[in-house]
């Protein structure tokens, strides 16, 4: 509990507008990155038959993998080594950030600032552990290919849910702190007068 008491007084000190929008831009530029025609996104669903790249798959079996991996042949492999790794060695990190500085500029709206729901803005943490884990399981697993790693790639889809949980609980904590504050910031006679009518 200390670390996430630790993690929550960073983040709200560190929180501004100023900052997310920073990181709006940065996670604008991340996403060009990954999907542009400069990012090798395309061609490795094409030599996987359509199949997007392993970590945005939310479950696979370890046949499914070794088969995209064979798929993806040598070519592939070192494309996703050489091309997709390094971007995704930022992006866990400036999602996590721009996710909670959301929700911590929501909820200083929201919930008194003694609030255990104030907390929450570490969540995205956990999402972001989930994605160094699961980009270090499949980078482990494509470094031993051939030989296979069938514990190791299930510890990656394990990784992956985490990740997609964590991520998509976050955005529901942004949305639910975007509900409240415009509930909040909606005159209390506007909802009086539409009761009697």
């Amino acid at each position: 509990m200390k670390l996430l008491n630790d993690l929550n007084k960073h983040i709200q000190q560190i929180a501004s507008v100023r900052l997310w929008l920073l990181l709006t831009l940065i996670m604008f530029g991340l996403g060009y990155a990954m999907t542009s025609s400069i990012s090798p996104s395309a061609e490795l669903m094409t030599l996987a038959g359509g199949r997007n790249v392993p970590d945005t798959q939310f479950w696979r079996s370890a046949d499914s993998l070794y088969n995209q991996l064979t798929d993806y042949g040598a070519h592939g492999r070192r494309l996703y080594l050489t091309r997709v790794s390094p971007v995704d060695l930022f992006i866990p990190l400036a999602q996590a950030l721009f996710l909670s500085i959301a929700i911590t500029l929501l909820f200083r709206q929201v919930f008194h600032h003694d609030s255990a729901w104030q907390l929450l803005n570490t969540l995205p943490f956990a999402a972001m552990v989930g994605d160094y884990l699961e980009n270090a399981s499949i980078v482990s697993v494509i470094l031993a290919y051939p030989n296979r790693l069938d514990a190791l790639v299930l510890a990656a889809a394990f990784f992956t849910a985490i990740k997609f949980i964590a991520s998509l609980a976050s955005i529901g904590l942004i949305i639910l702190g975007a509900i409240i504050w415009l509930v909040n910031k909606m005159p209390f006679t506007i909802l009086m007068n539409k009761g009697k009518k």
